[in-house]
């Protein structure tokens, strides 16, 4: 089944690819993303790519490197 991806804002929302429904949600403010093929629009909403995702990765990664940054001077200062 194929799902159109719409956007307003930082809400992102999967539905029927049917023109009406589309013209309704342009209607009300959202931009067309893109066209997914997907079984629902769980499924649709996780196929999509989203900034989210990587923003996650980059947290973990600055994270873990703020720890390492705290261990090694806590080493440094035991060390003294």
């Amino acid at each position: 089944m194929k799902f159109y991806i719409v956007k307003k804002d930082q809400c992102v929302a999967a539905i029927p690819a049917q023109e009406s429904l589309l013209n309704e949600y342009k209607n009300k403010g959202f931009k067309f993303v893109e066209v997914i093929a997907a079984r629902d629009k769980n499924d649709a909403l996780d196929r999509h790519p989203t900034r989210r995702k990587n923003s996650k990765k980059w947290r973990a990664l600055c994270t873990s490197l703020l720890l390492l940054a705290i261990i090694l001077s806590i080493y440094s200062l035991i060390d003294k």
